[in-house]
């Protein structure tokens, strides 16, 4: 804090990101990969908030109105994720970025840390969907719920997809900064419930969050999305999420704490 403030200043969240960001850094590839793994798992356990409460609204009003009141739930996975210390790719867009760019990691470094989040994420997205989709887990319309998602996914072009996964990254980078900003758990309970609506109410495409929304429709049976387009669709989604991420987040606010006096 400056001066006897309340509020965290630009030049202090950017100490605390850097700082944040050596550690994660330097963590063993282990490390890494638990602690992506946890953020997957996470994620699903929201996603499956999500698509039952969808599932359960669904059957008193119409499709679009139950999307957006099933999106309230998504917040859940967030909480678990900034409270319980776990990681998703896309938090990775400032914090060991600004690291890197203050001289304290390495490229290298960040290019592990990166991939390993990514696939660890995947493959507890990926353990979740599998059990979600055994006959009789949740019920068939939250499936149902889960073919929805994916079928907006499905259905955006290339420009629409790009778009949409800008923003998703532009909405988590800037969730990183604020959650470093406030100083206490209840804030960041109250924030990951705000981005988690913003995320699912317009189905962003995040690279993690769609990916188990595709896995839960494709081991369910309820799209017709097959490898090569889920595939397709994943990529798109974290070339918009580095553009969003990086370009809109941590490269203004760069620019902002450099303006800063001292």
């Amino acid at each position: 804090m400056s001066n006897g403030d309340q509020h965290a200043q630009p030049q202090d969240i950017w100490r605390e990101t850097v700082n944040e960001g050596e550690r994660r850094l330097t963590r063993e590839p282990r490390g890494l990969a638990a602690t992506g793994l946890v953020g997957g798992l996470d994620v699903m356990l929201g996603l499956t908030a999500v698509i039952v409460l969808t599932g359960a609204v669904a059957t008193i009003t119409n499709p679009e109105l139950a999307h957006v009141v099933g999106s309230l739930a998504f917040g859940i996975a967030l909480v678990f994720v900034v409270i319980g210390r776990s990681e998703l790719f896309t938090e990775n867009f400032l914090v060991p970025v600004g690291a890197v760019y203050s001289g304290r990691g390495s490229r290298t470094a960040l290019a592990r840390m990166w991939s390993l989040t990514l696939l660890s994420n995947l493959v507890g997205l990926a353990i979740v969907a599998a059990i979600l989709s055994i006959d009789g887990v949740v019920p068939q319309g939250a499936l149902d719920a889960a073919g929805e998602l994916a079928k907006t996914i499905e259905d955006r072009n290339l420009a629409a997809a790009l778009g949409s996964a800008v923003i998703a990254g532009l909405v988590m980078t800037l969730f990183t900064w604020v959650a470093l900003a406030v100083g206490s758990d209840g804030a960041r309970i109250a924030l990951a419930l705000l981005i988690g609506f913003l995320l699912l109410g317009p189905s962003l495409n995040h690279a993690v969050v769609s990916f188990g929304e595709m896995l839960i429709a494709a081991f369910s049976g309820t799209t017709d999305m097959g490898v090569a387009e889920i595939a397709f669709k994943e990529v798109t989604a974290i070339v918009g999420n580095l553009a969003g991420g990086l370009g809109f987040v941590t490269a203004t606010r760069v620019v902002q704490v450099r303006g800063e006096s001292g």
